[in-house]
């Protein structure tokens, strides 16, 4: 009866998320809801306490990726600036140097691309190993935008694959309930965000646990190599630097110099005199001009607002944050709680934490960062999070985007107390652990 009962919830998964693949729009955000809310139901009941296998689980979450092969993107319009990046690269053109806006001749595709972009007065700040996945599927799709997002999503759910392979593997090493893949592969926020809305953190964390698996076993310079591409895909990677220092201690110099090298290598076909200024003018404007989901930035904000009088004080605020971030990073390499894979994983987490409870910006398929690396770890806030973070979608009920006050405080306030109880059982948990160890002495 119980196996029976699995499949109409693996029904309901599949249903669930095709809907909001193929039906629903992003300013459908009552029913886009709904069905995120449906999705996650069928999604805790299949892997809390799971009832199929390894292999079952593996089969369900390719073939619900495959079923949205042929889904247009509607909850993120981010692929018209991966198409035109592609299509740049395949002109021969540097789409680091490149306004989409101010772009001089432009074919009646690239014209399309450049209209429904949200971004065509910035310069791209996608890494080069996201410029060569941007640029191949333009090789054969040309200038049909449809061929190209299949393509790419096809890209996108080989990695996928992948990456739930990995996750098997890295978890038996490190002797983990192996499966707590299916919390990652089944979630419905990674299947929408990376294979329905094409976006790249899926891959990026890929070749950073790929790195991680490397260097668990030995293998310190290709590890370093396979973590410069991670960067290359992203650049989040490049928070955890810091995580390594202690951990390898002299050998660190040699991890370090081969993510230097690599990446160097890789921008290489890029580089100009306008390379560095073009991307960091991009990522300041990043910290300096848009607002979206944010928690503790926008309590600062408040806080800003009443010291000024400026509704938004990104200008300010968008100058401090970084440093701290950075200072708060520094703090956690040392703090105490760092032996161990399962230290370093529980350091990225919070680094990860830290940086998006400061952030201006808190896109829902960030989130997808920290469920990866928490797998490893005892904490489970981020799975939490995956489903209260598709709230933030009701701010494109209306246009402009509008942000509603007592979404973000539910949103937050149960995230914070879900964080709160895992907190305090863990600290529970040690205290009686450290009390059996005092009795046996």
């Amino acid at each position: 009866m119980q196996n029976k009962l699995s499949y109409v919830w693996i029904a309901v998964l599949l249903f669930s998320i095709i809907a909001i693949g193929y039906v629903v729009e992003r300013e459908e955000s009552e029913w886009l809801i709904a069905l995120f809310g449906l999705s996650f139901l069928a999604y805790f009941v299949l892997v809390v306490k799971p009832k199929r296998s390894l292999k079952e689980m593996l089969v369900i979450g390719i073939l619900i990726r495959l079923s949205l092969l042929g889904a247009t993107p509607e909850l993120s319009d981010d692929y018209y600036r991966f198409a035109f990046d592609g299509k740049m690269i395949v002109n021969g053109a540097n789409p680091f140097t490149i306004l989409p806006g101010q772009f001089g001749e432009k074919t009646a595709y690239e014209s399309k691309l450049v209209e429904e972009m949200n971004s065509p007065n910035y310069y791209t700040v996608y890494p080069p190993i996201n410029q060569i996945f941007f640029s191949l599927p333009t090789l054969i799709a040309g200038e049909n935008l449809q061929v190209y997002v299949v393509l790419l999503r096809i890209l996108i759910v080989l990695f996928e694959i992948l990456m739930a392979l990995l996750l098997l593997k890295l978890l038996q090493y490190l002797n983990k309930e192996l499966h707590l893949f299916a919390w990652y592969f089944l979630n419905p926020l990674v299947i929408i965000e990376l294979t329905a809305n094409l976006h790249f953190e899926g891959v990026t964390l890929f070749f950073f646990l790929l790195s991680m698996y490397l260097l668990m076993t030995g293998k310190l310079l290709r590890s370093g190599v396979v973590y410069a591409v991670a960067i290359g895909t992203k650049l989040i990677p490049l928070m955890f630097l810091p995580f390594f220092v202690h951990r390898l201690k002299v050998r660190s110099i040699w991890f370090f110099s081969v993510i230097g090298l690599t990446l160097f290598v890789l921008f290489v076909p890029f580089i100009n005199k306008e390379l560095i200024s073009n991307i960091g003018s991009s990522i300041d404007l990043y910290f300096h001009t848009f607002m979206f989901n944010g928690s503790l930035f926008y309590l600062a904000n408040g806080v800003a607002e009443w010291f000024t009088g400026f509704e938004y004080n990104l200008n300010l605020l968008g100058s401090i944050t970084p440093g701290l971030v950075f200072v708060s990073i520094l703090l956690l390499s040392f703090s105490k709680n760092k032996s161990g894979w399962d230290g370093l994983f529980r350091q990225c987490l919070f680094g990860l934490m830290i940086y998006y409870a400061m952030a201006s910006i808190v896109h829902p398929w960030y989130v997808i960062n920290l469920m990866a690396v928490a797998l490893f770890t005892n904490y489970r806030f981020p799975f939490v999070w995956s489903a209260l973070v598709v709230l933030s979608y009701v701010a494109y009920g209306d246009q402009p985007v509008q942000e509603i006050p007592i979404v973000l405080l539910i949103e937050y306030l149960l995230l914070g107390s879900m964080i709160v109880y895992e907190l305090l059982s863990e600290r529970k948990k040690r205290f009686r652990l450290s009390g059996n160890n005092g009795d046996s002495f």
